[in-house]
């Protein structure tokens, strides 16, 4: 059966189905063809997936991003960005960088960040000259770190698959969300002194402490979101629905710039959004009960097992595979497949679960940068109105700088592992 459900669903996908149907398609044929299961699991095993309350983080948090984007919190985040670092040489390509860092603490969202930051810089940084390929990397690799950064929506749903702390998870993206911002910074700094790029206004002390007072309350958010769930005040899910409340009040009667009108339409979006995830969620939850049905994990563990017995070996060819899965899957697919196969192999070779789950975080991330499914890559060319052959050349060069990092954090676990430990005594 596993090599017929992988080749149903490999054929549906060059057909290009929808991934979700891909995957809820191939898994109700090779039950039927086979006949040693009841076909009506399927959606047994898709009920039970998303019956979980932890979920309910997810519109909520994809909602307060909205409320952001529309509230002006967002233009806030950016200024305050652009007074930090708007001086240095490539000034453009580097607010985008630390905006995206900043917003990647408040939405957990790949493509609300990229959007938010691409419609302003994007058109920026080609009107300086940057070029239509540099401002498209940069903002579609920065906006990437939305989901390493916590809060973080692919975390939540590894936590609940792989049965690991979500606050945990949150901390440990921490460090490796600032190291991925550090080196794509240093690599737009490359790319500034090669194509000689202008910097932009160095702002006075005056302006970037007035930047930070009108942005204070946008940067609140990430200390009410971490502060509430480290000091027990309330979990991940509850935090999701403090945020949002939190980002409207904000936007709407603090900034006054989200208007009633602008509510029915985010709404809308978030359930789009949530819908799209959580049917991910549910076919790929029936998808991978199946391949667990049939021994798939185990059968994988034994070959993995075979190729070599050394630590760093292993985990290189774990981060491999979800790299080669991400160039053709969303997140939430590949998290609810490979987690069950992988997490045991990795727990055995002593690697802790706080360092596997954001490595595995890392790893979506690279994902949502590289075609043809990448959706971080996908809104920054269709803002700039550009081909992957225009950008390939200046691409490849963030997509490695990406790379290298995922390599770091793999190797030297405690970049991951150092906040949980010393604030929540997590691995």
């Amino acid at each position: 059966m596993a090599t017929m459900i992988f080749a149903i669903f490999i054929l549906l996908l060059v057909i290009r189905m929808p991934v979700s149907f891909s995957l809820a398609i191939s898994a109700t044929l090779a039950l039927v063809f086979a006949g040693s299961m009841d076909p009506l699991i399927v959606a047994q095993r898709m009920y039970t997936s998303v019956e979980s309350f932890s979920l309910i983080a997810i519109p909520f948090f994809i909602l307060s991003g909205g409320f952001m984007e529309s509230g002006g919190i967002s233009r806030r985040l950016i200024t305050f960005s652009s007074s930090l670092v708007g001086h240095i040489r490539g000034g453009l390509s580097m607010i985008s960088i630390v905006a995206a860092m900043f917003f990647a603490g408040i939405s957990g969202s790949t493509a609300a960040d990229t959007a938010a930051i691409g419609s302003v810089l994007i058109p920026a940084m080609e009107k300086k000259g940057y070029g239509k390929d540099l401002a498209t990397s940069v903002v579609a690799t920065a906006g990437a770190i939305g989901i390493i950064i916590p809060p973080s929506i692919p975390m939540i749903i590894l936590g609940i698959t792989g049965g690991i702390s979500i606050g945990g998870l949150f901390l440990g993206g921490v460090f490796p969300g600032i190291l991925m911002g550090l080196a794509l910074m240093v690599t737009s700094a490359l790319f500034a002194r090669a194509r000689r790029l202008p910097a932009e206004r160095r702002a006075t002390w005056k302006e970037r402490w007035g930047a930070f007072v009108d942005a204070i309350l946008a940067l609140m958010t990430m200390v009410i979101i971490m502060g509430g769930i480290l000091s027990g005040i309330f979990t991940a899910t509850e935090a999701s629905v403090v945020a949002a409340v939190y980002s409207f009040i904000v936007g709407k009667f603090v900034y006054g710039e989200l208007q009633w009108t602008d509510i029915p339409k985010l709404l809308v979006k978030t359930g789009i959004t949530t819908g799209v995830v959580v049917l991910c969620i549910a076919t790929a939850s029936s998808f991978g009960w199946i391949l667990a049905a049939e021994q798939i994990p185990s059968k994988i563990a034994q070959f993995v097992f075979s190729l070599s017995e050394n630590r760093l070996v292993i985990l290189f060819l774990m981060n491999g595979l979800m790299l080669f899965m991400g160039t053709f899957l969303d997140v939430s697919p590949i998290i609810i497949i490979l987690v069950p196969i992988l997490f045991p192999i990795a727990s055995q070779f002593g690697v802790t679960p706080i360092h596997f789950g954001v490595m595995t975080i890392v790893n979506m991330a690279i994902g949502q940068c590289t075609p043809p499914v990448g959706i971080s890559l996908f809104v920054a060319t269709g803002i700039a109105k550009a081909s992957l052959g225009e950008i390939l050349g200046a691409y490849s060069k963030y997509l490695l700088t990406m790379i290298l990092v995922l390599a770091i954090i793999t190797v030297f676990p405690q970049i991951i592992t150092f906040l949980p430990e010393a604030v929540m005594g997590l691995k």
